[in-house]
């Protein structure tokens, strides 16, 4: 083809000519140069054409001004990168850079150059200008020529499985089972002759960025028995998180670029010929691998039709819930210490290693996370390092530093499943940095943030359906207690998420962006007996709305004078026996939920529990393993109110019946009369003086394992607004007040396994809204009310009841 002299063609076939030159004398980048060539050398006619075309219609150059910028850019990046030897870093990040590269020239023509080419095509005809008519018989003819000639010997075609890198570790077991999945599923298939590229065709290899997947399936490719069941027909493409589908369809037809350019029109007539390709193997039993796919509207873009006769081997960091899914689970401790060593220490002498002593390896291998790039990557940094650079490494981590921050490397490779979120779930994914490292996070108390802070509906299933999105997507993990004998609260009753620590990581690392002062969310880990020094040296107001703060068994509770004045959230992470509440909370008057989670091993004694009598906004509060002081019902406006292994003592306790004869102002009534009455049975109990209504405003209530708990509240029976109260595991509870039938607006009551419960309140037929009844585990009940209302579901699996007690008119649930 005569290519006419212009500034983008020179452009483009001056960076041809340097990446075929590179290809041929490094061995660096040699697959991602090839795959350069490719696609210039698709590009190239195409543009010429576009060039003649515009000369002929006398078009101004400008259009193609910025693809020539884009070139030289490129032309940069490869001399850059023939400069890149040894150095592992460097190699992973010009790796990355040259793949970016490929996509965004691969992008350039279906994107820019076939848009101005249909628009200058129009003109053309109107100028009697038949070029592209003529350019187009052209193509088709090298196409068909090129199709005609392709053969099935497997020199003929790309997609051939990468080489394995040397000294691959630690993969054997997951290898194992992986292959077994493989082959069991392509018995199946051999079993029946039209199943095709179907769900079950495909199996998705799931885990999170860094885990080493693409390894994985690599060595699945490479071995023997793998081989044996599927000779040479095994393929491996690189998707990519842009996946251009003509680029890729190209690799496989243009196996080298020595062999005649097989150039296609659009996405469609690239999907044609990938389907007339595999359908004309489809004799032989196939491997298709898609190596990191984003999206599994890509897999179905691909396949449109079913393709009897392969095995599509998916590795993603999203588990597709429409594809089998095979978890690739983290590694051992003992194969996460295999593979730090083989990165840490070099064999052959080359570089010899210093004596490292077991005791800091083991260290490392803990602070990596058992996380397979990281440990590469940390361990590569420390090869051939004496033992006071391991030290200094673990200084900087115990004192607070993090890998995200030591190695850029592992930082991006997290970054890209963060980045592939949208901008809701990125908010969502940025609050688990909020709770503590190794510990289940309670689906409720990401609900009652998500209520406030996102609009969520308050019955979880806005906030369920984030979760299982992330769950899906190797964010985070998803469990529950176990127990599903009786009815929920909403959705994320009994739920529990766990998250791997660097994930935790990523979350905190990206909320550290911007200056303290102006970050939304505030994270504060205290280690030691102190705030951090970089807490303490703020002297501005800080304009965070969610504050988290973790403190251990040390911290001393001495606060220094932080400003939180738009304070709408607050987490407080805890391990000790005592602790003061920030006194700064007295000025965050903003405050609407309040999670308060001690992680020790009894509940925890505040000596200032009255501060939170003066936050008079909170809705939503949340205490976990806290001994409750009666200051706490003086917040009138709370809405939501849970209390998970919480000391209640004789708060909820049963009034007396012939009180003292004391006269007790209210305006002392506070912490002096706390600590006289105390713990959550003494919170509740019935006071000596007359008090306006607790909580008026309460909507939720949900007491559970608190084991000092006697009697249901009786000053909650005032709570006109009530519609859910669930008392669950709570062993000592045994009896209700009188007052309870005036909840005329409750709709659901749980009591599941109150073990010494007798009897259900005989008021209950008043509570004509109440359509759930759970009585699951509740062995010590002996009968029920004679009149029970109509009480459309009842939970009581595990009651032994009267026979004639079981014959409600109503609907019983028994699970």
């Amino acid at each position: 083809m005569d290519l006419l002299p212009d500034p983008l063609l020179e452009s483009i076939f001056s960076l041809l000519k340097n990446v075929t030159r590179e290809a041929q004398t490094t061995i660096q980048f040699k697959a991602e140069l090839e795959q350069l060539t490719a696609t210039l050398q698709m590009i190239g006619p195409i543009v010429n054409d576009i060039v003649k075309s515009k000369r002929g219609l006398d078009h101004s150059e400008e259009e193609c001004n910025m693809f020539t910028n884009e070139i030289k850019k490129a032309e940069k990046l490869v001399c850059e990168s023939s400069k890149v030897k040894w150095n592992p870093f460097k190699r992973n990040l010009y790796s990355r850079q040259l793949k970016r590269l490929n996509r965004k020239l691969g992008n350039f023509c279906p994107a820019g150059v076939v848009a101005i080419q249909i628009r200058d095509s129009t003109q053309a005809l109107a100028l009697e200008n038949d070029t592209n008519v003529k350019v187009g018989h052209i193509l088709n003819r090298m196409t068909n020529k090129r199709i005609a000639s392709v053969g099935e010997e497997r020199e003929n075609y790309g997609w051939r499985v990468p080489r394995l890198p040397s000294g691959i570790v630690a993969f054997e077991e997951p290898l194992q089972k992986l292959k077994a999945a493989v082959l069991a599923s392509t018995d199946i298939d051999d079993g029946g002759s039209s199943m095709g590229c179907d769900d079950r065709s495909v199996l998705v290899v799931a885990a999170p960025g860094g885990c080493g997947k693409t390894t994985l399936v690599k060595m699945l490719c490479h071995d023997a028995e793998i081989r044996e069941r599927f000779g040479e027909n095994i393929l491996f493409v690189i998707v990519s998180e842009t996946p251009n589908l003509m680029v890729m369809v190209s690799d496989l037809f243009n196996p080298n670029s020595s062999s005649p350019l097989l150039v296609f029109q659009s996405n469609e007539d690239a999907r044609t010929k990938l389907e007339n390709f595999l359908s004309r193997k489809a004799s032989d039993p196939m491997l298709l691998v898609l190596d990191d796919v984003w999206s599994a509207s890509f897999i179905e873009e691909i396949f449109p039709s079913k393709i009897g006769g392969h095995k599509i081997l998916v590795t993603s960091r999203t588990a597709f819930p429409k594809y089998n899914v095979f978890w690739f689970e983290p590694l051992h401790q003992e194969d996460a210490k295999t593979l730090f060593r083989g990165s840490a220490f070099t064999r052959g002498g080359s570089r010899p290693s210093p004596t490292i002593n077991d005791d800091l390896v083991n260290q490392m291998v803990s602070w990596c996370k058992n996380h397979p790039l990281t440990l590469t990557v940390v361990g590569l940094s420390l090869n051939g390092k004496d033992e006071l650079a391991w030290k200094s490494v673990l200084n900087k981590l115990s004192r607070g530093r993090s890998l995200l921050d030591l190695h850029e490397d592992i930082f991006i490779a997290l970054e890209r499943s963060f980045e592939a979120l949208d901008d809701e779930y990125k908010q969502c994914f940025l609050d688990f940095g909020l709770f503590r490292e190794d510990q289940r996070i309670p689906v409720s108390s990401l609900l009652n943030m998500w209520v406030h802070l996102y609009d969520y509906d308050d019955d979880g299933v806005d906030t369920m359906a984030t979760i299982k999105e992330f769950s899906n997507r190797n964010l985070v993990h998803l469990m529950t207690t176990g127990n599903d004998s009786g009815a929920r609260v909403n959705h994320c009753d009994q739920q529990f998420v766990t998250q791997h620590d660097l994930l935790r990581e990523l979350a905190i690392h990206l909320n550290s962006k911007l200056p303290l002062p102006q970050r939304s969310r505030l994270i504060i880990n205290a280690q030691g007996d102190e705030l951090p020094a970089y807490i303490e040296q703020v002297q501005e107001p800080m304009q965070a709305r969610i504050l988290s703060i973790s403190t251990g068994e040390s911290f001393s509770s001495k606060w220094c004078n932080l400003e939180v004045p738009n304070l709408e959230v607050l987490i407080l992470n805890l391990r000790s026996k005592t602790y003061t509440l920030p006194h700064f909370l007295a000025g965050s008057q903003k405050l609407k939920i309040l999670n308060i989670t001690n992680h020790g091993l009894y509940p925890i004694e505040f000596d200032n529990f009255h501060f939170l009598g003066s936050l008079r906004n909170l809705t939503t509060i949340r205490l976990e393993r806290v001994a409750i002081s009666p200051s706490i019902l003086s917040l009138e406006n709370l809405q939501k109110v849970s209390l998970i292994m919480c000391k209640t003592g004789n708060t909820l306790k049963k009034p007396m019946n012939n009180p003292p004869n004391i006269s007790i102002s209210p305006s002392i009534l506070s912490e002096k009369v706390s600590s006289i009455l105390c713990k959550i049975g003494n919170t509740f109990k019935k006071p000596i003086i007359n008090c306006p209504d607790i909580w008026p405003q309460l909507v939720e209530i949900d007491i559970d394992n608190c084991q000092d708990l006697v009697e249901f509240p009786w000053t909650l029976c005032h709570s006109v607004h009530l519609k859910t109260i669930s008392i669950t595991n709570c062993n000592e509870m045994c009896e209700f007040s009188e007052e309870f039938g005036s909840l005329t607006n409750l709709e659901m009551l749980s009591l599941r396994s109150c073990m010494k419960l007798e009897k259900l309140p005989e008021l209950i037929w008043r509570l004509e809204k109440l359509s759930v009844l759970d009585i699951s585990f509740c062995s010590s009940l002996s009968g029920l009310p004679v009149k029970m209302g109509g009480i459309p579901t009842i939970y009581m699996k595990g009651c032994e009841l009267p026979e004639s007690e079981e014959e409600f008119s109503c609907t019983c649930t028994i699970q």
